[in-house]
């Protein structure tokens, strides 16, 4: 549904949010854990920088850091600073603007729809996101503990016992 430059921004930009805060982040470790092409990731960053969403600093142990707190980050003004803004203005079934007159048959369910798309992306915020990447890498990590110890118990219980 969004374009490959819209979510690797949402992706750049989710990462920086979870950085503890003052942490600048190169755009190489930006790429290397969210894997995005880094030349392609750089192009993204400068759009994120002009509309000031980032902010950039140059030289040694420069890097990106977010402009704005990732709860003040609606994931519809990412969208809008790298597709521009979104109006859905054209008809689906015929090569002209969307209007309240001359409705086509899929007018009613589609204002629908991207009514609450639009909504969707105003409302949820960085903020939100990385709560939900936090909670799902913890539930992760807590699966993969979990095994390890299945393991070693399972192995424990395999020991052999010396028999007299």
């Amino acid at each position: 549904m969004l374009s490959r430059p819209c979510t690797y921004a949402i992706r750049a930009l989710s990462y920086l949010a979870m950085q503890p805060p003052g942490k600048l982040t190169g755009s190489r470790e930006i790429s290397g854990h969210e894997d995005i092409p880094n030349s392609f990731l750089c192009k993204i960053l400068l759009d994120l920088r002009r509309k000031r969403l980032l902010r950039s600093y140059k030289g040694t142990g420069g890097g990106y850091e977010l402009a704005l707190p990732p709860d003040k980050i609606s994931l519809l003004m990412i969208v809008e600073a790298i597709e521009g803004e979104l109006s859905f203005s054209g008809c689906i079934l015929e090569d002209k603007e969307c209007s309240t007159h001359g409705e086509c048959a899929l007018h009613d369910s589609w204002l629908k729809l991207r009514n609450q798309l639009v909504n969707f992306l105003e409302t949820q915020t960085l903020a939100d996101l990385i709560q939900t990447r936090r909670a799902q890498r913890e539930s992760a990590s807590k699966g993969h503990r979990r095994s390890l110890v299945q393991v070693q118990d399972q192995l424990t219980n395999l020991s052999v016992k010396p028999s007299i």
